[in-house]
């Protein structure tokens, strides 16, 4: 996972009420893991999920203009972060 995949995830949360961030973000990743499980195991992209890559997902949400990061921008990027870590804590290692 890269820089380019918390972005893109966090201008999805953007489009979002700041109250379903959290969720949204644990939706986003736990469809991102499923993704790739699917592509692991038939060797071509879910049809629905892409890559299995968080930037996979979120290319599938609408979201905000890409622009200089705002307090919301942060606050968004924050809540993909904490949802990514709660996720890991779990005991999924692979995104």
């Amino acid at each position: 996972m890269g820089l380019s995949d918390l972005d893109l995830a966090a201008r999805a949360l953007l489009g979002l009420p700041q109250e379903t961030w959290a969720a949204a973000a644990g939706q986003m990743i736990e469809a991102a893991h499923t993704a790739d499980l699917w592509r692991k195991r038939h060797r071509r992209a879910h049809p629905s999920g892409g890559t299995g890559s968080l930037y996979a997902q979120a290319s599938l949400c609408p979201r905000a203009a890409s622009s200089p990061p705002s307090a919301s921008y942060c606050a968004a990027l924050l809540a993909v972060l904490q949802a990514l870590e709660l996720w890991r804590n779990r005991g999924h290692r692979e995104l």
